[in-house]
Order: structure tokens, then C-alpha cells, then sequence
């Protein structure tokens, strides 16, 4: 057999043994891993029990008499619905509980800026508005839009662009913060930590389905924002510097789906973001008896579920006792509760019984780091020790491939060895 012919063979063979092995490693260890479990949200505990003791629970609150149904409750981690003209919470479920508000933190953005600015102020638009993460309503860059414009944008369609140009307007985030922590406190909202005004995720933001009602509410009371919430389509104005009536639009659509659908639907904002997942603000007004429902991170529609409330609300709502209250604007200085921290700058800052739980590590990344315990070789599961049969026979091949190698290797030794003979006899070394 030829030098030759035996290193084919031999390389054919070593790129088998690649093929299999780059298989048996490549697919064979993701099919085997057992995925991640899916992190299991903890909601934070409730510090705050302002509108009534029975608040801070964390069961499912009626006070229903005979023949009154439950209400729907919604596949969420926080809701309520109470009544606008009593003020009194007739359903409820860790209203108090603060969690990532997404964009029904425009509510308290809207109350909080729209008094300081003149509807018809000029504001001309910067790179940080048109660049802005998220929802965009389309401002441009050195284009001008009326303060009008920009409260259709925030509170119609969500505009992130709208609510960090309305912030520049009153002097920047952090002015613009400020005034909105202002106004949480006149609402009594005190589970409401704000860092800015779009309702971005941003690290300590948290709002909760209480607050959201008392915003939600004085919202309603404003004639400006009150109109603006349930104006369905808005001219929102395109690329240019005119404020006049030639100026190119584009029409912008409302974002609350209720409009249209349930009956008396008066505003008010929904918001969602990866971290927050859906929220909603809703409140309807039924033979001359108004509503307020509120859902925070729900898991799915976040529409349906919020109409539902308030339909339910509808016909029962008078018949059911109260579990809570509203606090009016001024009743409440500061938040109250069994553990309530000391009070700074309306609790601005997130107390260790508000922040968020750590997220637990999953099985396969405690694994990483960590020594193996004396019962891992008996886990099936484990995705570590699977793999070492899968390396094992990966090594065996590789030495099987070497050894067979090795008459190759030997008979090329002896070739060049009588090549180089050959070479110094012809030239006379």
C-alpha cells in the first residue's frame, strides 16, 4: 500500500471523526440542556395602606351582598375599580403595590406641565425629541409644534418624543421631575416614584393601580386634558417651521381602544413596556354615574379586561359596599402604614421593602461557577454532566484517529530519510 494512499485513507477517516464529532457537540448539547425556567415574578410588598386599612392586603377585596357577582378579575398583578363620584373603591387587588407604570405615567406628566405652559407656546424640536426611545408621535429636529401638539401627542398617541419636548419646556427632566413629584404628593399618590416623563423604564420608577386612579381622576377634572383624552384622530403637524394653516399634517389616532366600543368612555391612558408589560387607565360614564378602572402588568389584553371592570361596575357598582376610598387633592400630606419610612422628598427614593426583588439565578447558571453537589451525578437533568459521555466518546475517536496516524507518520520519517541519502550522494556531502 502507497504512503500515498494510506494518508487518504487517514484523512478521510480524521474528517469523519470531525463530522461526528463537531455533531455530536454541536447539536447534541443544546438538544440535551434543559432550558431555563422562566423567572417567576414577585410583586414588592405594599408599604402604604392611604384610602383604608384593608388596602395593603394582597387578596382579592369586595364587600358584595347577596346576588351581586364577583367581578372579573383580571389575569393581573395589580387592579381596582372605584367609583368617580363617590370616590369609594368597590373592587380591589394590591392597589398599593409599586410597580414599572410604562406610559400612564404621562397622566401625572400631563397634570403636572400642561399648568406651566400657554397652549399656544412654541417649542422648536431637538435631535434628543426625534431620537428618543420608543413611541414617537414624529417630531423633527428644528421643526416647531405648538404646546397643543404636543399634549394631543402625549396623551393620544403615547409620543416619548412629545413628553421629553414637553420637559424642555420647563427647564429640563429634572424640573419637569420635580413638578410632577409636586403634584404626586398634592394627589396623595405617594407609592409614585418618577424619573421621568415619558414612563420609560428607568431604575426606581414605580407607580401603583391607587395612584394611577387618583391621577387618572384629576385628569378628568382638567377641562384641557379631559378633552384632549377622547379626541379620537389629531392633525398632528408634519416636517416645518409654519404655524399656519398650509403647513402639511398627518393624522394621528387615539391609542385607547375603549373609545368606540364601550359605552361613555372618557379617557383616560394605557401604557406598556417589556419590563412593565400592559397597564391601563380607563373610566367610563354610565346613566350619569362615572367609573374609574385601573389593570397594572397584566399578562396578555390589557383593554378587554379594563372594560370589563367597568361594565361589571356599570351594574353592581352602587350595590357593592366600599372597600377603600379615593383621597381627595390636600387630604394626606404624607403616605400612611404600618412601616412606613421617614418621609424625604415625598419618598422619592426607593425604601428596601419597595425595590424589586433580585432576580433569582436559573439552574443552569448557579451551575456555572459553583462546585457540583455530592448528589449531581444522580440528576438526570443536569445538563453539565450530560455532557461528558458526549466528550468521552469525542476523545476516544480522537485517539483512535492518532494511533492510525502513526504508520503514516513513520513511513514519512523513512521517506525523507532516504530522500536526503539520495540528495547528499548526488551532490557530494
Amino acid at each position: 500500500m502507497s504512503s500515498s494512499y494510506r494518508s487518504r485513507r487517514v484523512f478521510r477517516f480524521l474528517g469523519a471523526v470531525a463530522v461526528v464529532t463537531g455533531l455530536t457537540l454541536g447539536t447534541g448539547l443544546p438538544a440535551e440542556a434543559a432550558p431555563a425556567p422562566k423567572k417567576k415574578f414577585v410583586p414588592p410588598k405594599a408599604v402604604s395602606w392611604v384610602g383604608g386599612e384593608d388596602l395593603i392586603s394582597t387578596k382579592t377585596l369586595t364587600d358584595l351582598p347577596a346576588g351581586v357577582p364577583a367581578p372579573p378579575a383580571p389575569k393581573a398583578t395589580s387592579w381596582l375599580v372605584a367609583d368617580l363620584d363617590t370616590r369609594e373603591i368597590v373592587a380591589a387587588r394590591n392597589v398599593h403595590v409599586p410597580l414599572a407604570p410604562a406610559s400612564t405615567l404621562k397622566v401625572f406628566t400631563s397634570l403636572a406641565l400642561a399648568p406651566e405652559l400657554d397652549r399656544e407656546q412654541v417649542y422648536t424640536g431637538t435631535f434628543e425629541d426625534a431620537n428618543i426611545d420608543g413611541t414617537r408621535v414624529g417630531i423633527v429636529a428644528g421643526s416647531r409644534y405648538t404646546v397643543d401638539d404636543l399634549l394631543h401627542g402625549l396623551l393620544m398617541s403615547s409620543g416619548n418624543d412629545t413628553a421629553h419636548a414637553l420637559g424642555e419646556l420647563v427647564g429640563g427632566n429634572s424640573a419637569a421631575v420635580g413638578l410632577m413629584r409636586a403634584k404626586a404628593v398634592e394627589l396623595g399618590a405617594f407609592d409614585t416614584v418618577i424619573r421621568n416623563t415619558s414612563g420609560l423604564d428607568a431604575k426606581g420608577q414605580v407607580s401603583s393601580a391607587y395612584d394611577l386612579a387618583l391621577a387618572g381622576s384629576a385628569a378628568l377634572d382638567d377641562e384641557q386634558l379631559a378633552k384632549i383624552m377622547v379626541t379620537p384622530a389629531y392633525a398632528f403637524p408634519a416636517q416645518g417651521k409654519s404655524l399656519g394653516a398650509k403647513r402639511k399634517r398627518y393624522q394621528t389616532q387615539n391609542h385607547n381602544r375603549l373609545l368606540g366600543y364601550l359605552p361613555g368612555v372618557t379617557g383616560i391612558k394605557n401604557g406598556y413596556t417589556s419590563k412593565a408589560l400592559a397597564s391601563n387607565v380607563a373610566s367610563a360614564t354610565y346613566k350619569g354615574h362615572s367609573y374609574i378602572a385601573v389593570v397594572m402588568r397584566a399578562e396578555g389584553a390589557v383593554f378587554t379586561p379594563t372594560g370589563e371592570l367597568l361594565e361589571w361596575a356599570f351594574k353592581y357598582g352602587q350595590k357593592a359596599r366600599p372597600v377603600g376610598t379615593l383621597v381627595k387633592p390636600g387630604e394626606l400630606t404624607a403616605m400612611t402604614g404600618p412601616d412606613v419610612p421617614e418621609v424625604t422628598e415625598q419618598n422619592n427614593s426607593l425604601s428596601a421593602a419597595e425595590a424589586p426583588p433580585s432576580p433569582q439565578p436559573s439552574s443552569v447558571d448557579a451551575l456555572a461557577g459553583a462546585a457540583l453537589p455530592a448528589t449531581a451525578t444522580a440528576d438526570p437533568q443536569n445538563p453539565v454532566l450530560k455532557f461528558w459521555p458526549v466528550a468521552a466518546i469525542s476523545l476516544l475517536l480522537l485517539a483512535v484517529a492518532a494511533f492510525g496516524l502513526r504508520p503514516v507518520l513513520a513511513n514519512s520519517r523513512r521517506t525523507r530519510r532516504m530522500r536526503n541519502r539520495q540528495r547528499r550522494s548526488r551532490h557530494g556531502y
